[in-house]
């Protein structure tokens, strides 16, 4: 069976450039979040927002394509050689980001007006059309790099790329006085410099001749990863358009507290969530391609129980301890939107069983199902959004988001189990989300006296807790830790 111990390694890659890349946002957070207006933080999360939906929509799948379509030519089991998905691929990321950026373009200068009547926001969006064309090119790049297994490329780009975005942030804070427009330039700058730096280490690796061009694969890879591209545009709808609806029944303050406490809850999915689906695709993949269906069956099933065992504990004390870090890093106006984090960041954990409990379908290729139970649960996300806010406002908004993607992750197993089935172990799942809810509950009634204290001892005593909780639960953490604890005895003895 593929190596758990090169899991691991990819693993530990990625979450160690998520550690890097969350902790160059949370440097920047409160430099945004105190030289903005909570006005010009809520519009600079809108166009960030409809970006993101704009480079979901333009990749049309074709980053999932690659991961799938790779291992399979790679293996020599399709009739396509790599050079020739090499140069498909290129020639359909330049037509697709050439079209997107137009999409871009068009939506600054004819929708978001209607919208909103803030300053300039169709030269905003003007640059902003840079970011996408450049993301898209990018897309293409990393996600051969995913598929090579070359994770360390992949997490390296990442930091250069944040940290480069971080120190023109503060030259421009330095020069002159930050606006939306500085931050767009200063993140159009580190994406050029970004993928430079990764199509270098691409190397040898990288080949483009038009006469390889295929348009046969083209349609092959397409027609895989449209339904995974509507989807993933879909996930990010439920995740956006809650923003219009508060523009629009509320205001720009109340979008930009949301937006703030959203930002912050999402480094929990840079950081952890992100890390491990980077690495999980390609590596099961692999293993259904080598070893089988059983071999497949045994490692999803292990992955998912891990999963679950340690991500309700990171999720909890996050959320513990999150809106106290906002307070802190962002000051007391962005305080009233802390209210929405804890249920923002259980959202990510829910919507990460996805990627395992669809495995089935993204190994068979039925990514159809994937998109059906993208727009069942967008539509439900939109239509209770906009009777729900009014009543609740954005408290109404993550509790919605919470319950669209349970009903998303259960409608896609109902799905993908008709292919490929697998043992989920929910005991000690189980155990752990009630202990989880015992901690929290106890700090939430504790009060250290201010932001900072609270922040500290709260996370020192959730974490304390709930690493405690999973020695006495679970066999193989317990056996990990005291193996660790024997290894350095005879150094401590020394």
């Amino acid at each position: 069976m593929a190596s758990s111990g090169a899991l691991r390694r990819h693993i530990r890659n990625y979450a160690s450039a998520g550690l890097l890349a969350s902790l160059a946002g949370v440097i920047t957070f409160p430099l945004l979040t105190r030289s903005l207006s909570v006005a010009e933080y809520g519009i600079l999360g809108l166009i960030s927002s409809s970006l993101t939906l704009l480079i979901s929509f333009g990749k049309l799948g074709m980053q999932h394509a690659i991961i799938r379509f790779y291992s399979q030519i790679n293996s020599g089991k399709d009739k396509y050689n790599v050079h020739e998905m090499t140069s498909t691929v290129v020639m359909v990321f330049l037509i697709l980001a050439t079209i997107t950026s137009g999409l871009c373009l068009l939506t600054g200068y004819l929708l978001l007006p209607r919208v909103s009547d803030f300053e300039n926001i169709s030269g905003l969006f003007l640059i902003g059309s840079g970011i996408v064309f450049l993301r898209l090119l990018g897309s293409g790049l990393m996600n051969f790099l995913r598929a090579q297994q070359r994770s360390a490329v992949v997490s390296v780009t990442l930091i250069l790329t944040r940290y480069l975005y971080l120190v023109i942030v503060l030259l421009y804070m330095y020069f002159t006085e930050m606006n939306v427009a500085f931050v767009l330039i200063s993140m159009l700058v580190a994406e050029i410099v970004g993928i430079a730096w990764a199509s270098k280490k691409f190397g040898s690796a990288w080949h483009f001749n038009l006469t390889e061009v295929t348009p046969k694969l083209a349609k092959a890879m397409l027609l895989y990863g449209m339904p995974l591209m509507i989807l993933e545009s879909l996930s990010l709808i439920m995740r956006v358009s809650d923003r219009y609806i508060i523009q629009a029944l509320m205001d720009e303050n109340a979008l930009g507290m949301y937006s703030a406490s959203y930002n912050l809850a999402a480094y929990l999915d840079a950081l952890v969530l992100a890390a491990l689906v980077q690495a999980l695709k390609p590596f099961y993949m692999q293993i259904w391609e080598s070893e089988g269906v059983g071999k497949t069956q045994a490692f999803l099933s292990n992955a998912l129980h891990s999963y679950l065992l340690y991500g309700l504990p990171v999720v909890s004390v996050f959320a513990i301890v999150s809106p106290y870090l906002l307070s802190f890093l962002a000051s007391a106006k962005f305080a009233p939107g802390t209210i929405i984090i804890p249920f923002i960041a259980f959202s990510f954990l829910i919507e990460g069983t996805m990627h395992f409990l669809a495995a089935g379908l993204y190994i068979k290729k039925h990514t159809k199902v994937l998109m059906f139970w993208g727009v069942v649960t967008a539509v439900l996300n939109i239509v209770l959004n906009y009777f729900t806010i009014p009543y609740f406002g954005i408290l109404g908004a993550a509790v919605i988001t919470n319950i669209c993607f349970i009903v998303f992750v259960i409608g896609i197993s109902v799905q993908s189990f008709k292919y490929l089935p697998f043992d989920i172990k929910l005991k000690l799942p189980i155990t752990m989300a009630f202990i989880c809810a015992v901690v929290a509950y106890f700090l939430y009634i504790l009060d250290f006296g201010n932001d900072f204290s609270n922040l500290i001892f709260k996370g020192i005593i959730g974490s304390v807790l709930l690493f405690s909780a999973l020695l006495c639960i679970d066999t193989t953490t317990r056996d990990w830790f005291f193996g660790k604890v024997r290894s350095l005895s005879p150094d401590i003895s020394k």
